[in-house]
């Protein structure tokens, strides 16, 4: 859904089937990861299951590289809106029979339903009450309040600095996973966690941050 276009600037907010997975399979498998690629565990969390057929070291070896090149990928497409007819980006490939490409095959579909069920209308902590302040009220909810806000900020630092933006491009990218957090990944990309999303004070603060860096 495209939040802001304009002459100066572009911003999305969006989920990303591949990232999704990507962090699947990171906890399904229990990968390590290495430092600036630490994120908490997926949320709801997921069961570590290592099915017979894929090679755990393999893909331990394989993921960091996929991660990065499918961080890449999704900064390299013209338009942050996923949806927008001008989009073009290529995904990040997968060798035909590699460890990577068996372990997205197997866990692809399974993934795709633990993140629908977890960005869908309610969403509690694993031991919060039926009834009892639910966090997630909804993805598509979260992109519509965020992108009014996103466009504020950045017409707040125009008028703060007397001028219109610079051009810039940002892509937010909503990420189930435990805690209030947020990556930088660069200067034009960012996760956000569903409950920092949910958290209009905190996620308005990091927001007004990063666009003061774009502006």
């Amino acid at each position: 859904m495209r939040l802001e276009n304009t002459t100066s600037w572009r911003a999305g907010w969006s989920s990303e089937t591949d990232v999704d997975v990507a962090l699947y399979i990171r906890d399904a498998l229990a990968l390590s990861v290495s430092e600036g690629q630490v994120l908490p565990p997926v949320e709801p969390r997921v069961p570590v299951h290592v099915p017979p057929g894929i090679d755990r070291a393999a893909v331990q070896d394989q993921w960091a590289a996929w991660w990065t090149e499918l961080l890449a990928s999704l900064r390299s497409r013209e338009d942050p809106d996923p949806r927008s007819p001008r989009t073009r980006y290529g995904r990040p490939t997968l060798e035909h029979g590699s460890a990577m490409r068996q372990a997205v095959d197997y866990f692809g579909p399974v993934a795709a339903r633990h993140f629908a069920n977890a960005r869908g209308p309610a969403l509690r902590g694993a031991h919060e009450p039926a009834g009892e302040n639910p966090w997630a009220p909804g993805f598509y909810r979260r992109q519509i309040v965020a992108g009014e806000r996103l466009g504020q900020l950045v017409r707040e630092a125009e008028v703060k600095q007397g001028r219109r933006a610079y051009p810039f491009r940002l892509n937010v990218i909503e990420i189930s996973v435990a805690g209030s957090i947020w990556l930088r990944t660069a200067d034009d990309q960012l996760l956000v966690s569903s409950r920092l999303a949910e958290d209009g004070p905190g996620l308005e603060a990091v927001l007004r941050d990063v666009i003061a860096q774009l502006v």
